[in-house]
């Protein structure tokens, strides 16, 4: 689980710095949100979330790399995502 650091929570840049991260790992990942899931490698699955600033999600990872994963993504979601990214 980690909270959802982006002021303005889950829109089309914060997801699609998500599907950035995400699809650097070999793992699916699923995040969930209030009994819903998406791929996290799918930009309008992670926006349909509309998971709000300070809202709960939760991170699924299956694969070689799945810590890694899981890891990297509580980092984005929970602090970074509340930063623009750098070279945008």
């Amino acid at each position: 689980m980690t909270t959802v650091a982006d002021p303005v929570g889950f829109h089309l840049r914060a997801a699609g710095r998500i599907v950035k991260l995400t699809k650097t790992f070999q793992s699916e990942v699923t995040i969930r949100y209030q009994g819903r899931a998406a791929n996290a490698k799918s930009i309008m699955g992670l926006a349909s979330l509309a998971a709000e600033f300070g809202a709960e999600v939760e991170i699924e990872c299956a694969g070689p790399d799945e810590q890694e994963a899981v890891d990297r993504l509580i980092l984005l979601i929970g602090t970074e995502l509340a930063h623009p990214e750098e070279g945008a």
